[in-house]
């Protein structure tokens, strides 16, 4: 049966008062579960650690009991017997490892001396320390101490870090809500589909497609040096950046050259830590199918033809914006035949690994590309994460994946 258990009188007699022995503040409020079959052994750890100024103890008499009182309600440690009848103090520990609670619930054992082969076992299983028996008060008030300490910071570093998770899962839905939704012009002459998959938490790509004046439409795609928060704060940074000037651009909104080298003089103000991004930047003119772009450092985008044809776009090679601020970018020009359409992507697309440490390539993209020839924008978007997904496996994804796919239907 389960037992609550203070401290007695005889408490005194085994221990110096509270006011010789002060009780260790993290103690005071600490829950402790006794397993033993022994009613003199509970007692006399029961008191001792009432000594120690700690008053939530509760007591099992086997570990079949301890386990059910585990279920029931938190504790902050548990000091286990070793040998018990029907369960003892190693099938305990096995059972608690099974259930994943060894890394929040420390466990002392508490064993004869010529148990200590049972001991080691029970260390391997996840328990915290041992005591031998009989207990000494000294010991147990120092491996009582320790250990509830240690859990305390413990339980403090994961709660600082589901803090942080919880902050970092709202970082990513404010990112991700930064990609517009997939967009169809009201006649049908244009349609985009955009990716964004982060390979942490939040990431550093940008994939962002809006309107400019009349019937042009702005595309972009780019990758920030670096990866977690500090990117994305980054990527912010660069998207608001392009947004501002692509859109007040009064003097040449059709020249993507001239937002860039704009954009590259902005980026490179109050930036001590030298970040900087790759960066391609279309402008669409819907009725004809002209696309003026510059490009800053991006791999090219790949020109897909109606007729199967796919042509890596011309590029110079210019260093991305953030990078050097004197840098000027040109403005380039193409022409989409109808049904032609644009792939823009990042190198977390092809640079995707395997176990073997191959990766998917730009042949699979190509190859991939040419198979989706007729399908819908977005289906060729999820293909394409599909296919990379499976070449991937179990691997951890360790860079983002950004793409864009437009597409002039006159």
């Amino acid at each position: 049966m389960l037992l609550s258990a203070r401290p007695n009188a005889n408490a005194r007699e085994m221990n110096p008062p509270p006011s010789v022995r002060p009780a260790i503040p993290p103690a005071s409020s600490a829950a402790v579960l006794v397993v033993d079959d022994v009613e003199d052994n509970r007692e006399v750890l029961a008191a001792r650690l009432g000594a120690l100024g700690i008053e939530d103890i509760t007591m099992a008499v086997d570990g079949r009991e301890a386990l059910e009182a585990i279920a029931r309600r938190p504790f902050d440690l548990v000091l286990l017997d070793l040998m018990m009848p029907n369960v003892n103090g190693i099938q305990v520990l096995e059972a608690l490892r099974e259930q994943g609670r060894l890394e929040a619930l420390p466990v002392i054992m508490v064993s004869a001396s010529n148990e200590m082969t049972g001991v080691v076992r029970c260390i391997e299983l996840g328990a915290e320390d041992y005591l031998t028996k009989p207990v000494n008060g000294t010991l147990l008030r120092a491996r009582v101490g320790a250990t509830l300490e240690k859990k305390r910071l413990r339980d403090a570093l994961r709660a600082k870090l589901a803090q942080m998770d919880h902050e970092l899962l709202l970082a990513r839905e404010l990112q991700l809500g930064m990609v517009p939704p997939d967009f169809a012009a009201p006649d049908g002459a244009v349609a985009t589909h955009l990716l964004l998959e982060p390979a942490r938490q939040v990431g550093g790509d940008l994939c962002d497609c809006f309107p400019g004046r009349g019937d042009t439409l702005w595309f972009a795609i780019g990758d920030v040096s670096g990866k977690g928060a500090a990117a994305a704060i980054f990527m912010a940074r660069t998207w608001s950046c392009l947004r501002s000037i692509a859109t007040r651009a009064s003097d040449a909104p059709g020249s993507p050259g001239a937002v860039l080298t704009a954009m590259n003089r902005e980026l490179c103000e109050a930036n001590a830590s030298s970040m900087f991004t790759t960066l391609f930047l279309g402008h669409l003119e819907r009725a004809s199918g002209r696309v003026a772009y510059a490009n800053a450092g991006h791999l090219p985008p790949l020109h897909l033809a109606r007729n199967g044809g796919l042509v890596q776009l011309d590029e110079l090679p210019l260093p991305p914006v953030g990078a050097w601020p004197d840098t000027e970018y040109p403005t380039r020009a193409m022409q989409l035949g109808a049904g032609d359409a644009l792939f823009a992507y990042s190198d977390g697309l092809t640079e995707a690994m395997n176990a073997d440490q191959e990766q998917w390539g730009e042949q699979r993209l190509r190859a991939l590309l040419a198979a989706g020839e007729n399908l819908d924008g977005r289906a060729v978007l999820a293909s394409l994460l599909r296919a990379v997904r499976e070449f991937t496996g179990d691997q951890p994804q360790t860079d983002d994946i950004a793409a864009l796919l437009l597409r002039w239907k006159p």
